[in-house]
């Protein structure tokens, strides 16, 4: 099984602060990529492949950054 990132990871990864991504995860759930729910905790994790696959979708729409700015 491959590591899960966590908040740390997916800031350096998307080059915005922790703080932003957390907020996001708040008011603009689709700004950042899908988390994974780990039950009974309140941890912030994500796969690297569903970063990877919306980062890919991303592109694929034609926005060149995060939250849909041209």
């Amino acid at each position: 099984m491959t590591p899960l990132l966590d908040v740390n990871d997916l800031s350096r990864a998307l080059g915005r602060s922790t703080h932003t991504i957390k907020r996001d995860l708040r008011r603009n759930p689709d700004a950042v990529p899908p988390r994974l729910c780990i039950p009974g905790t309140k941890l912030l994790r994500w796969r690297e492949a569903d970063v990877s696959a919306w980062l890919c979708a991303l592109a694929a729409q034609g926005n060149r950054g995060l939250g849909g700015q041209p």
